[in-house]
């Protein structure tokens, strides 16, 4: 797209965009003019600006003889024309110090808490922060421990750092050591394995090892709780021009309680690098069609996922936003794997 565009076109474009982000309101070429001190004839200003409206990368509002940009303005503007300021380094400091507060905190809600609330005040727009979660997870170890008679305790550790427990009820009396042996021969035989893989191995194991890791399975098997999602910012989203008048603003809030719209994210951008930006009618559900949204996955040392997200209007400050969600998403990255 960008090569269709002269250097003063796209000099126009820039401004225009950055004006109306800003201000919320139409841009005109006096303004244009006036403000930014272009030498360029109004004549000029006007036959480029409706050139670049006829190219559909600027649209204009029937109450106003202005111009403001449309879905492929800001498109064009996110790929080609804004600045990339990143973020101030008092904020980073600030930053870090905050998530310095909570380094070594095993509580990964209290981390998606904490990046929902930084997010929001960076990028002053509503946020969504999820738990790391894992597509699939494995075994680690598993410890058999001998209560009394034939009932033992399950401890499964799975290689996203979490831990299983269950009480069962042996086929056979067992002594604590003969638990400790079956334990180790598990752990070796079952490393690294997904359930459906351990019931085939378990067919080639010894029986009363084959018996108990029946058991083991059952432990894997225990249904994984939701990602937590934390929210932050929507006051900041709803004090937007957008979404001050009528009921603009609920489809959105509802979508976000709602959860759909991590679901939908997670399906189109957790297993892929970088920053992601859907702006309008790019939105994988109706409902977010007036809003743009930018997104990251940042990963934890187990090779779990989670995804920082700010959502607010397609009027949105994506050199700000855009940082934010880059810095924040490799910070995490990094203090979650040191």
């Amino acid at each position: 797209m960008i090569s269709e565009l002269t250097p003063r076109a796209r000099q126009i474009l820039k401004l225009v965009i950055e004006e109306y982000v800003r201000t919320a309101r139409a841009v005109g070429s006096e303004v244009l003019r006036e403000k930014y001190n272009l030498s360029y004839s109004p004549a000029t200003l006007r036959n480029e600006m409706a050139e670049l409206e006829r190219l559909g990368y600027l649209t204009h509002l029937h109450t106003s003889s202005g111009r403001v940009p449309s879905e492929r303005g800001y498109r064009l503007f996110v790929e080609s024309l804004m600045d990339h300021f990143g973020i101030s380094a008092a904020d980073m400091r600030r930053v870090e110090h905050q998530f310095h507060q909570v380094e070594g905190n095993p509580d990964l809600t209290r981390w998606a808490e904490l990046a929902a609330s930084v997010l929001a005040q960076l990028a002053r727009n509503a946020t969504l922060v999820t738990t790391p979660q894992t597509p699939s997870v494995t075994l680690k170890q598993v410890q058999l421990i001998h209560l009394y008679e034939r009932s033992a305790l399950i401890v499964a550790v799975l290689t996203d750092g979490s831990v299983r427990q269950s009480m069962v009820l042996l086929p056979y009396q067992a002594t604590q050591e003969e638990l400790g042996s079956i334990s180790s021969a598990l752990t070796h035989e079952l490393r690294g394995l997904t359930p459906a893989e351990m019931s085939r191995r378990a067919r080639q194991l010894e029986p009363r090892a084959a018996e108990l890791a029946t058991y083991v399975i059952g432990v894997l098997g225990q249904p994984q709780g939701r990602a937590t999602i934390s929210q932050s910012g929507l006051l900041d989203m709803l004090s937007q021009p957008e979404f001050r008048e009528g009921d603009a603003a609920r489809p959105v809030v509802e979508v976000l309680e709602g959860g759909e719209l991590i679901t939908e994210l997670s399906r189109r951008v957790a297993n892929r690098p970088g920053v992601h930006v859907i702006i309008g009618s790019e939105n994988p559900l109706r409902e977010m069609s007036d809003c743009s949204i930018v997104t990251a996955a940042y990963r934890s040392r187990w090779g779990g996922y989670g995804l920082l997200t700010v959502v607010g209007p397609v009027r949105m400050h994506y050199e700000r936003t855009i940082s934010s969600v880059y810095y924040l998403s490799n910070l995490m990255s990094r203090m979650l794997n040191p």
